[in-house]
This record gives C-alpha cells, sequence and structure tokens, in this order.
C-alpha cells in the first residue's frame, strides 16, 4: 500500500523513468590508468572522473597500464605484456558477472591478443561488450595483415556490441571494412579551470612542445625549424620542451638542443596541469609524423587553454585543426615549412588572438563531460544517468 500511496499521481512514463534513473548500472572499465603519463592513460583518467559524478554508475577498473619506464621503447610481444595478460584474465573472470556492460581500451596488440578472450567470456556471461581502440590506426593495422589474420581481426570486432573510435576517419574505415556497430566518441580532456597568467610583454613568441619526446613526435624537425627561424627572420622565438625524453633520442635530442640558444629542455610536467602550463604561452607546436595518431591530449589541452596550435597534417589532424583558423597545419617531416609557420604567428598578435579563441570554442566537442555523456547513452541507452551538481 505504501508504494501504491508514494505513486500517487505520477503517471505510467514517468514512474518508469524515475525507477530507471534510480537503478544503478555496473561498468566493467578495462583500461590503462597513469603512470605512466601518456594520451591513453590522461584520457582513462578524465573518463573515471567524470564517471564518478554519476550516482547510478558504479565503475569497476582493471588498470591495464604497463608498468615500465616511458622512456624505453617496448613494442612487439614482450615478458612485461605476458605478465599483464596474466594478471588481467582473472581479475576480469572474477569481475565480469557483477557487472552490467564491459567496455575495453585497446591497442593495436591487444586487440588481436587479449580482447578477443575478452570478449568471449563476455559472451559466456551474457554481458554487453564495447571496445575503444587506442589510437586511429586499427584500420591500418588491419589492413597491413594477412588474410586469414585480416578476417579474424574483423569477425571479433564486428562480433562486439560496439565500437567506439576517437576518430571520425576511423570509424568511416572501419565501417567500409563491414563493421557497422561503430560510433564516434573523440578523445577528451577535463575543462580545467585556468588561474589567468598576466603572460610578460616581451617581443618573442613563446612556444611550448608537450609530450614525449620520441623521434616520431618530431621534436628534432622543431629544434631544425627554430634554427631555420634564427637563420631567415628577425623575429624573436623562444621555445620550452616539456616531456619524458625516450632512450631512443636522448644523446640526440640534448645534443641538437645545446646548439639552439633560444630553446631549453624544462623537464616533465605535473600530470593534470596541461592546460594552465600551455597557457602560459603563445603557441603549442606538435610537428608529430606518427601516421596511426588519433586526437593527441595535448592539442586538447591546447583548446582548453584558448592558445593556437602549429602541427602537421596527418590523416586525423584535420578533425582537430582548421587550417588558418584556429591553427597551421604544415607537412610532416618539412622544417622550411614549420619555420615559415612560426614565422607568422609571430609577426602577428592578432592572428594568434584571433586563433586562440577559435580553438577554445574548438574544444567544446573534447570536454570530458560532454564524450562521457555520449558514452553512457551508446552502452546504456535506456539508463536515465543524472549527474551530481
Amino acid at each position: 500500500m505504501q508504494i501504491l500511496e508514494s505513486n500517487q499521481g505520477i503517471k505510467p512514463n514517468q514512474g518508469i523513468k524515475a525507477q530507471a534513473a534510480l537503478q544503478v548500472k555496473r561498468l566493467l572499465f578495462v583500461g590503462p590508468k597513469p603512470p605512466p603519463i601518456g594520451g591513453s592513460p590522461l584520457t582513462v583518467q578524465a573518463m573515471l572522473e567524470e564517471l564518478a559524478l554519476y550516482p547510478s554508475i558504479q565503475v569497476t577498473v582493471i588498470n591495464t597500464s604497463p608498468a615500465m619506464d616511458v622512456r624505453k621503447k617496448m613494442t612487439g610481444f614482450n615478458f612485461e605484456k605476458i605478465r599483464r595478460s596474466i594478471l588481467i584474465l582473472p581479475q576480469f573472470i572474477q569481475k565480469i558477472g557483477q557487472c552490467d556492460a564491459v567496455l575495453v581500451f585497446a591497442n593495436d596488440l591487444f586487440a588481436i591478443t587479449l580482447a578477443p578472450l575478452l570478449l568471449f567470456l563476455a559472451r559466456l556471461f551474457h554481458k554487453p561488450f564495447y571496445l575503444k581502440p587506442v589510437g586511429a590506426g586499427l584500420d591500418l593495422f588491419i589492413n597491413a595483415q594477412k588474410k586469414p589474420l585480416r578476417e579474424y581481426l574483423l569477425f571479433v570486432l564486428r562480433s562486439t556490441d560496439g565500437i567506439l573510435t576517437q576518430t571520425r576517419l576511423l570509424k568511416e574505415d572501419l565501417f567500409k571494412l563491414g563493421c557497422t556497430k561503430v560510433h564516434y566518441l573523440p578523445g577528451c580532456r577535463p575543462l580545467s579551470i585556468i588561474n589567468l597568467v598576466q603572460k610578460p610583454h616581451t617581443p618573442e613568441l613563446r612556444a611550448i612542445f608537450l609530450g614525449h619526446i620520441t623521434r616520431l613526435k618530431g621534436p628534432l624537425v622543431l629544434l631544425d625549424a627554430l634554427k631555420i627561424v634564427s637563420e631567415i627572420s628577425d623575429e624573436k622565438v623562444t621555445c620550452d620542451f616539456y616531456g619524458p625524453i625516450h632512450d631512443e633520442i636522448h644523446d640526440e635530442f640534448l645534443e641538437e638542443l645545446k646548439s639552439i640558444p633560444n630553446a631549453r629542455y624544462c623537464g616533465v610536467a605535473e600530470a593534470g596541469t596541461g592546460p594552465q602550463l600551455i597557457s602560459q604561452y603563445d603557441v603549442l607546436i606538435l610537428p608529430t609524423y606518427y601516421d596511426t595518431e588519433g586526437h593527441p591530449g595535448v592539442l586538447i589541452e591546447a583548446m582548453h587553454a584558448g592558445v593556437p596550435v602549429i602541427t602537421t597534417q596527418v590523416r586525423t589532424f584535420p578533425e582537430l585543426v582548421t587550417n588558418g583558423i584556429n591553427g597551421f597545419l604544415v607537412p610532416t617531416q618539412d622544417s622550411f615549412f614549420l619555420a615559415e609557420a612560426i614565422i607568422v604567428m609571430a609577426v602577428d598578435p592578432n592572428l594568434r588572438k584571433g586563433m586562440g579563441k577559435a580553438n577554445y570554442l574548438k574544444g567544446r566537442e573534447f570536454r570530458a563531460d560532454t564524450v562521457v555523456d555520449q558514452m553512457l547513452n551508446i552502452i546504456f541507452p535506456d539508463h536515465s544517468t543524472v549527474k551530481q551538481g
């Protein structure tokens, strides 16, 4: 009688919605948390922090982060990855029965080794299984395989309940490969509160490189461009480098740095300080030529900081940067074109200001609160989620 009385005056549809709002959904989240600091771990951290604001979503995490020094190159099969797989499987078996859905972050190697096993277990327990590929190169990876492995990978992808791609390009390419349950879910960062610091009124352009200092991220290309700027222009440009220096490039980078008086290495930035740090500069420069880049977190952090960017014509970057609007896109591994873009930025403060505003507006699409809300609507489409605050 008490239950009936409490529902008096509530229409049937309203009662169903109220009941759904009170129901807790349990998400098993498999992905890498920091440390080490990097694109995927920071995205996972941003999503988990946002999910914690939803009372009706209970998240259980299986951390797949590698316990290693990020400066060392770790590719292919190795004992560390085998050890991690051995640790992940029993955790997954133990926790899968207590969840309502599974979300797995997976790089290319994970997608062909452990992800199929996790999908098989999810099917045994009748749990929806969603895969979120890391970066934007899964289609390239699939097409590079021989036919038997390629068909196996496509079978696994088509068997999931959904693939959440970081880029629109990967969504389109997977759809062409016959994967129809594909959703675009962009990279994200939390919208940080920026403590506005008055930038010093100096005649030079203050640039920043923020990220892992590896060869493919282009720090040597940037150093060469800075040298060209000093040779062909009277504009004053300084550049600070932040990030862990990987072993593959350590000695060469530091040696080249010595020859560029207007560049310096500033160590590793503290996690979560990216937007605040970038806001103290005039432009962020990312001359990467890593062809499987998705939505680098540092470009999103520059958006949230309202700072324009100079980056490269990697195949997915037009999704982030409209050339001449919120930054410049230059050819990869081309120090001269990069130098020219730097000079244009240095010459015109009003151009930088306008691009910075445009970049901030572009960042709305890549806010963690926006992206997590989209993700929950995909994974729990019939569940009413209400966030605290």
